[in-house]
């Protein structure tokens, strides 16, 4: 037998008109990648002073790097991704999810800080974690971020139902210690980022290091 709260909820479906809800995720974010390189290639431009994050913007090789020595190619950072390779939102009470009904009234909002959401019964999973500091000593590592802010995601959904937070599940990877939001599901379906987002005022790090070797010279340097 239904019990008095299944009977109210019951009621309010069926009185319920359905309509379209945005769900928008916006804040700080931006796209990282992380890439294993020969130890070949790595020489090259230490041992000729190459600034990583100069070759990363230099479309044109001004350089004139060889192509045998290319790490990708000048300007192409985002495809030395081989170890990992991220971008959206982060998961960061600095950052939020909004819901806005098909008159653009806000229906819900909430920060997309992890415990946040969970202490809230909503759904939060982490499907992938990379950390280069976890390689094995000598792994040479290229390590591409930018940083935005703004809107990373546009979604609808259609309901026949009242829209319940409950229903939203997250998901995120942590990549060099940043937690990105890739992919958002409603009572189990996924949600399409229909517009691709509307981002703003990115910042460029690029960094080449050897795993072992480049921390024990920071050291010495620093120590005198």
């Amino acid at each position: 037998m239904a019990t008095k709260k299944e009977k109210e909820v019951l009621m309010q479906t069926l009185k319920f008109t359905p309509r379209t809800y945005t769900i928008s995720l916006g804040g700080f974010g931006g796209e990282i990648v992380v890439g294993r390189v020969d130890r070949v290639k790595y020489d090259y431009f230490k041992e000729n002073d190459i600034d990583i994050e100069e070759y990363a913007g230099d479309w044109d090789n001004e350089r004139e790097v060889p192509e045998e020595m290319m790490l990708f190619e000048p300007g192409s950072w985002h495809d030395c991704d081989n170890a990992a390779h991220e971008s959206g939102v982060e998961m960061d009470v600095g950052c939020d999810v909004t819901v806005n009904d098909e008159n653009n009234n806000e229906v819900w909002t909430h920060n997309l800080g992890i415990d946040s959401l969970v202490d809230d019964g909503i759904d939060v999973s982490d499907s992938f974690n990379f950390d280069s500091s976890a390689e094995d000593a000598g792994t040479c590592i290229y390590v591409g971020q930018s940083t935005e802010k703004g809107t990373f995601f546009d979604g609808e959904i259609k309901l026949t139902a009242p829209f319940d937070p409950k229903k939203l599940s997250f998901d995120y990877t942590v990549i060099e210690g940043w937690q990105l939001c890739y992919g958002l599901q409603y009572d189990g379906e996924d949600i399409d980022n229909d517009s691709g987002g509307d981002t703003w005022g990115k910042g460029m790090y690029h960094t080449l290091t050897c795993i072992g070797e480049d921390e024990e010279s920071n050291a010495t340097e620093q120590g005198g």
